[in-house]
């Protein structure tokens, strides 16, 4: 098969599936990580969400795919999945943002192996600044809460994104910018409760917002009031409200049910490894293993938010 006939299927089975993709030049590695050493420089990251979630980014192949000349970036549309858990008699709905489901990358990247292997190429997961890739690999756009956007489809995508040894034929790398619409809308910025959106700068304040204090294992700040939670894990405060989501916004999933039993384990902080093996693989399912320490606290402020 030859080498566009490689490409024509990935972007086939891409198209089918109903996702979004771009592929682009492997050399553009070094300016990613020169555009968030830029970004440090100049907006100033909080010290502590850079040590947590922009230091453990990967821009180099030499361990993985040496011969890497190409990075595939896809986006998957996801819904809101939502959570139903029995509490005092009563079922309480309770969501997760779209994007946080981690089993189709999986999917992705064994159905990506099975057509590029068998013509002597091969890809592999990396560890890079997703949104970033996305925006200037021409795939999506910047909104003003620093969400990525598909034109004309809306924010609610998983990204991510594969390096290859196929070579890359049409490159495409864009400039880092908002989407025009969100130069006369601030929406978003008027529904974050936590002031984490400002229009004085283009990155939001990423250690005010919802979502990186419900990802990680310390005490909510005070300034953050109980009501203010939304979401499991993440946020939907900021998308919920953006008119490009006007499509996607009602798109919900049920993804799991949780007795009262189930319930009261999860929000007494039971040992993952004591609890039932039927609920172990629910939150398998729902890609919560992971983020189980966490659930105790944040399903607590959902349940019972007074």
């Amino acid at each position: 098969m030859m080498h566009s006939d490689i490409i024509s299927s990935i972007f086939s089975f891409i198209v089918n599936a109903g996702y979004v993709a771009k592929i682009t030049s492997i050399e553009h590695l070094k300016e990613l990580e020169d555009d968030l050493a830029i970004r440090k420089r100049k907006d100033k990251f909080d010290e502590n969400f850079y040590k947590e979630r922009l230091t453990s980014f990967k821009f180099t192949t030499d361990t993985v795919l040496p011969d890497a000349k190409s990075i595939i970036v896809i986006a998957v549309p996801q819904p809101t999945v939502v959570l139903i858990f029995r509490r005092n008699g009563i079922d309480q709905q309770v969501i997760i943002p779209p994007t946080y489901d981690y089993s189709v990358n999986i999917e992705i990247e064994k159905r990506l192996k099975e057509i590029i292997k068998p013509e002597g190429f091969n890809i592999c997961t990396t560890s890079i600044p997703l949104k970033l890739i996305a925006v200037r690999s021409g795939l999506a756009e910047y909104g003003r809460n620093n969400i990525c956007y598909i034109p004309g489809k809306g924010s609610f995508f998983r990204l991510m994104a594969f390096f290859s040894n196929l070579q890359c034929k049409e490159d495409i790398w864009k400039p880092v910018c908002m989407m025009e619409r969100c130069k006369r809308c601030k929406a978003c910025m008027l529904a974050c409760p936590t002031g984490a959106i400002d229009d004085r700068r283009f990155l939001i304040y990423a250690e005010k917002c919802i979502s990186f204090h419900n990802e990680h294992g310390i005490d909510f700040p005070e300034n953050i009031d109980r009501s203010f939670h939304n979401c499991l894990l993440g946020c939907l405060k900021c998308q919920i409200v953006c008119p490009e989501n006007k499509k996607t916004v009602k798109w919900f999933e049920v993804g799991a049910q949780f007795s009262e039993f189930e319930t009261s384990v999860i929000l007494n902080g039971i040992s993952l490894k004591e609890i039932p093996y039927s609920t172990q693989k629910k939150l398998d399912r729902l890609g919560l293993i992971d983020d189980y320490s966490l659930l105790a606290r944040n399903l607590s402020v959902l349940l019972e938010p007074s």
